[in-house]
């Protein structure tokens, strides 16, 4: 955690449980000196009670910006639609290929 400094925000989809469970870690002394705070992803923000949503919520959290704290999530969906794609190349060629296109 010393490596990446001070001022950390991280979004976690369970990120209201994660950090009482963190905060009664051997790590919690580092969390608090590190300010390392999380918030819960936008999307992941409907599924929780309005309580939590108003603490956790990443729209709610000073620092956040536009971020969404989804973009896991996005590379996840998009490489299960290259998957299908891939399965079909027998060469190791075709697949660099495929993946290039995907990712340029």
């Amino acid at each position: 955690m010393d490596v990446f400094g001070p001022n950390i925000l991280y979004g976690y989809d369970i990120k209201c449980a994660f950090e009482k469970i963190l905060l009664q870690s051997s790590l919690a002394d580092d969390v608090k000196r590190l300010n390392i705070q999380g918030v819960v992803p936008a999307f992941h923000g409907h599924a929780h009670n309005r309580l939590c949503q108003v603490q956790h919520h990443s729209k709610y959290m000073v620092g956040a910006g536009k971020e969404d704290f989804e973009t896991c999530e996005r590379v996840f969906s998009e490489s299960t639609v290259m998957h299908r794609h891939l399965r079909f190349h027998h060469h190791l060629c075709q697949r660099t290929t495929t993946l290039s296109n995907h990712i340029i």
